[in-house]
């Protein structure tokens, strides 16, 4: 029995070894920069400016908070720091949840925001004033990006290369097809009113069938948000019910054996059931 923990635990350090090579060779991809610095440019792309001084001093309450609460709940010390620890991530899983957000709300926006921007060039107005009507008449975030492109255009920038660093801020793919429309548009000339009317037509059809695809895999999440919280759950539970087990499985080889166990397939139930459920249109 003891061989075979032993093995396990060898088997979940390789995993966790492999884990942390992808995860520094994503650091190095991006760069040098630390995570706040990371997570203080992501703020200041939705228009909310924090230093990296108070972005430490949230990670340092998040960190206490985390700490306290599972002190509270008499978790075990190797529990109360574990959870301690994962208090460092809270901002940052925030910041991406935000971002998320954001790029979900441009997307939906985007639609009509191209409709009424063919409506204005059709009824003659040049393209600058059609712009201003349309960043105008739009709601945030949208509204708040075209001005900053009409800024650009305004000062000489082209628009398709206004757009261009638009798409590259925000990462939203639909910008893409827009900055690719405009530049071609550019070089080649063409009814831009026309082409923007279709974009809009078609941006808002695959909308539609990316609302039917998440209402068909509503399911497929739930089922994964379930299974990936229950063994936790039951976990906690334990705590109260068999602490002296529970005290065991955090002292002892085997009980180590069985965490890695553990930490091994809900890692990898969560990132199968994430590949099947994520369908790109």
């Amino acid at each position: 029995m003891l061989n075979g923990a032993l093995a396990a635990t060898t088997l979940a350090a390789v995993f966790a070894t492999v884990l942390a090579a992808a995860y520094l060779r994503a650091l190095s991809r991006r760069g040098s920069a630390g995570l706040l610095q990371r997570t203080e440019s992501d703020l200041a792309l939705l228009f909310i400016f924090v230093s990296t001084a108070r972005l430490r001093v949230v990670t340092v309450l998040a960190v206490l908070a985390m700490g306290t609460l599972a002190w509270l709940l008499r978790l075990p010390w190797i529990a109360i720091l574990l959870v301690a620890a994962s208090g460092a991530t809270a901002p940052r899983l925030v910041v991406g949840w935000l971002r998320h957000r954001w790029r979900q709300r441009l997307a939906a926006q985007l639609p009509d925001a191209l409709a009424l921007w063919a409506g204005l060039l059709r009824a003659g107005q040049a393209m600058a004033p059609a712009l201003a009507q349309l960043a105008s008449r739009q709601a945030e975030p949208l509204g708040r990006e075209l001005r900053l492109v009409l800024s650009h255009y305004r000062l000489g920038v082209a628009l398709d290369a206004a757009v261009a660093q638009f798409r590259d801020r925000a990462a939203v793919a639909d910008l893409r097809m827009l900055a690719t429309l405009l530049r071609a548009q550019r070089e080649l000339g063409g009814n831009l009113a026309e082409s923007l009317e279709r974009l809009a037509t078609m941006l808002r059809s695959r909308l539609a069938m990316e609302a039917r695809i998440r209402s068909l895999t509503a399911q497929g999440r739930l089922q994964g948000v379930v299974v990936g919280v229950l063994p936790l759950l039951l976990g906690l539970v334990l705590c109260f019910m068999e602490p002296q087990a529970m005290k065991s499985m955090l002292v002892t080889p085997v009980g180590w054996a069985a965490i890695a166990l553990l930490v091994m397939l809900e890692t990898a139930g969560f990132l199968m059931i994430r590949r099947i459920v994520n369908i790109d249109v």
